[in-house]
């Protein structure tokens, strides 16, 4: 019986026990949904605020002197000492003398000639006075005016054939113009300056023999100066000549302003660019110096510059236009180092300043 009563027990408290369970289990609140987290991409962006734009093409070059001339002995001798030595960076007047061979044999060897001439013609005067009377007063006047240290004046003109005949059987002629010829001669063993200039190199110094064809030095015109730069095709195009330059130098302070003077016709095969020569004055400029070159183009265009890495395939650029990216074409007027002039976009629009991660479609909020 006591048995009997202990098994209802255990069975009642198992069934309380289950009760309660299920009304635990029924109060415990049902779990919650996780929410969605949206999150919004912020993408810098700049607002385009077109502009008139004057296209510049810039380039580095190396300046040379306009006028440059290599100074070559024409005729051997002893250079003779002056009170203004032939040196590098010296400065000269055109026509002032560079330099001065001694030319005493050649000179005393010319006035012997003269001497020569002087005296055949002075034997002529007889037979000229009763053969030939029209010409006996200008010949002797010619005599009269002869100087045998000054350049030789031409001969009087033969008045017929039979005079002329006469003249060239005495030699005259030969004689006149073997005299003309080392008269010319006479003048190259002193050698002027063709231009006002500086001496940029010197080989000779005073009291040493100079030989026939010997370079002496070289001579250049300060004035003026060319600067050789190269230009690819693309920016050729757009480059005349008279355009105008600003120059300017990264080791010294100004600007200088030059046009262009010339343009090449050949291409040089391994860079691919085509020379263009820049004309400029000024003082602080020397040969060999580096400057920057901007060349204004023969265009302007309505645009922006923006960084050449923004491009995308080449004619395109992503846009921000109500909070989606785009994808637009524009038009590339002019490539630099690192940036591009383009057009084709709209005052206002928002450039997208970055291309990684990016594409067509996707949203997001403007950052400026």
């Amino acid at each position: 019986m006591l048995k009997k009563k202990s098994i209802i027990l255990g069975v009642l408290v198992a069934i309380g026990l289950f009760i309660t369970a299920f009304v635990l289990a029924g109060m415990k609140e049902p779990p919650r949904e996780k929410e969605t987290v949206v999150k919004i991409l912020q993408i810098p962006v700049l607002e385009i605020q077109n502009e008139s734009l004057e296209l510049k093409h810039t380039v580095i070059g190396t300046l040379q002197a306009h006028e440059k001339v290599e100074v070559y002995a024409e005729v051997s001798g002893i250079l003779e000492r002056m009170d203004k030595s032939f040196l590098e960076g010296l400065n000269y007047t055109e026509g002032e003398v560079l330099l001065k061979i001694n030319d005493t044999k050649m000179r005393t060897g010319l006035y012997a000639k003269k001497s020569s001439l002087m005296t055949a013609i002075a034997g002529l005067l007889p037979d000229l006075k009763f053969d030939y009377t029209e010409s006996y007063e200008t010949w002797k006047s010619y005599l009269s005016d002869f100087d045998v240290e000054k350049p030789i004046a031409p001969i009087p003109q033969a008045i017929n054939d039979q005079e002329k005949y006469f003249l060239a059987g005495k030699n005259i002629y030969q004689s006149y113009y073997d005299i003309k010829s080392e008269e010319e001669q006479l003048t190259k063993y002193t050698i002027v300056a063709p231009y006002k200039g500086q001496v940029c190199e010197s080989n000779i110094k005073a009291g040493t023999v100079v030989r026939t064809g010997q370079k002496l030095g070289e001579f250049i015109n300060t004035d003026t100066y060319d600067l050789l730069v190269g230009v690819d095709l693309n920016s050729l195009n757009h480059i005349k000549v008279g355009n105008q330059v600003r120059l300017y130098s990264e080791n010294i302070k100004g600007d200088w302003t030059g046009r262009v003077a010339r343009i090449g016709n050949k291409m040089d095969a391994q860079t691919q660019m085509v020379n263009v020569y820049i004309s400029v004055s000024g003082d602080d400029l020397k040969e060999g110096m580096f400057l920057s070159a901007d060349i204004e183009l023969k265009s302007k265009i309505n645009g922006i510059e923006i960084p050449r890495k923004l491009l995308i395939d080449e004619s395109f650029v992503y846009l921000l236009e109500n909070g989606t990216v785009l994808k637009k074409k524009i038009d590339i007027s002019q490539y630099k180092d690192d940036t591009v002039i383009v057009s084709g976009m709209e005052d206002g629009s928002l450039l997208v300043l970055k291309t990684s991660g990016m594409h067509k479609g996707i949203k997001g909020n403007a950052v400026l």
